[in-house]
């Protein structure tokens, strides 16, 4: 019989997968993408804004996650991320309108440190969750 590898996905609103035992998970990680599954050796990554998936079996199910942390350890994936939707909940002209003011606000001269980084991550986000229109 193989290992198992359970799957849980925080946000600071909710849980969006609790304890789901899967096959496979695929984690956009701050190097590049990976996917993680039974027995990986222990592992801790910052996340990037991009596309999360599971497995289990035929079903693949897949999200859009922003920046986070992903951690595993034991046959255990905990991703903790700032915001996550599924693929069927992305609401394309909030993300293109939220992408619009992101470029907006990066376009200014006096933008710097923490207003500037945040700006960026707004844009990364938006940019993560348009990404999914082209392949829907």
């Amino acid at each position: 019989m193989a290992d198992k590898l359970f799957l849980s996905l925080v946000t600071p609103e909710k849980e969006m997968v609790a304890d789901a035992e899967v096959d496979q998970v695929n984690i956009p990680g701050f190097d590049g993408d990976m996917g993680i599954l039974a027995n990986h050796a222990p592992l801790l990554t910052l996340l990037r804004p991009g596309r999360f998936s599971y497995e289990k079996g035929e079903e693949v199910v897949e999200l859009v996650v922003s920046e986070g942390y992903a951690e595993v350890t034991a046959n255990r994936v905990t991703i903790l991320a700032e915001s996550a939707e599924f693929l069927h909940e992305i609401d394309h002209d909030r993300a293109e309108t939220a992408r619009a003011a992101a470029e907006k606000l990066l376009e200014k001269a006096d933008l710097e440190g923490k207003a500037f980084k945040e700006a960026q991550d707004k844009l990364f986000r938006a940019l993560a969750r348009l990404e999914t229109k082209k392949s829907d």
